[in-house]
C-alpha cells in the first residue's frame, strides 16, 4: 500500500536541504588555488605574460623630521617617499613609504606598485604642490586628503587621495590610497 506524505513541512524541510545541495555543488571546489580578492590568480598573470612584481627592500623608520602627529606631515611625506622612484624599483613595489602606512593596511604590507621605473642611472623625485583635507569622521579619527604632486621627470601634476587614520597614541599613518577620490569615503 502506497503512503502519501501529507506534513507540508517535513516535505519543505526536504525540499530545502536538496536545494542547499544543489547550489553548494554548482559552487564549485574551493582550495589552496583559491585566489578570492586577487585582481589577477598566478594563472591569469601567466596567461597575460604579466612580469611577476618582487617585494621591495624593507623601509627604514620614518624621516625623524616628520612629525607623525601632523597629518598633512604625514601625508607629504608618505607621497614623497612613496611616488619618489629610483632605477632599482623595476620590478618591485616601492616600500620606503612604509613607516608612514597603517600596520595591516594595503600601503603597509604591499608598498606602492611601481608601473614604470625611472631610466637607468635616474631617479624621479617628488615636490608635493598641496595637501588639501577633503573629508573627515565626526569622531577625528579618520581623515581624507588629496596630494597634489609632481616629479622632477614628469612636470605633469598627479594626485594621490590619502585616507589617514589616527592611532592610538596620536599618530596618523596612511590607511589608504587612491588615484580616484571616492565621494562619501572619509
Amino acid at each position: 500500500m502506497m503512503r502519501t506524505f501529507r506534513d507540508p513541512f517535513a516535505v519543505g524541510l526536504i525540499v530545502l536541504f536538496l536545494l542547499a545541495g544543489v547550489l553548494w555543488l554548482a559552487a564549485g571546489p574551493t582550495g589552496a588555488d583559491d585566489e578570492s580578492g586577487a585582481t589577477f590568480s598566478p594563472a591569469d598573470r601567466q596567461a597575460l605574460g604579466a612580469a611577476p612584481v618582487e617585494r621591495g627592500p624593507e623601509a627604514g623608520g620614518p624621516d625623524p623630521a616628520v612629525d607623525l602627529t601632523d597629518p598633512v606631515a604625514v601625508a607629504r611625506a608618505y607621497v614623497t617617499a612613496g611616488y619618489g622612484l629610483r632605477d632599482t624599483d623595476a620590478g618591485h613595489t616601492n616600500r620606503r613609504a612604509v613607516p608612514y602606512a597603517a600596520p595591516g593596511s594595503p600601503p603597509a604590507t604591499v608598498g606602492v606598485l611601481v608601473v614604470a621605473a625611472p631610466p637607468a642611472g635616474r631617479s624621479a623625485v617628488v615636490t608635493v604642490t598641496g595637501v588639501e583635507q577633503v573629508n573627515g569622521e565626526p569622531t577625528g579619527t579618520r581623515r581624507g586628503y588629496v596630494v597634489a604632486y609632481r616629479t622632477d621627470l614628469d612636470p605633469t601634476p598627479r594626485s594621490r587621495y590619502l585616507v589617514l587614520v589616527r592611532q592610538i597614541d596620536g599618530d596618523w599613518l596612511v590607511g589608504g590610497d587612491s588615484p580616484d577620490g571616492q565621494v562619501g569615503e572619509p
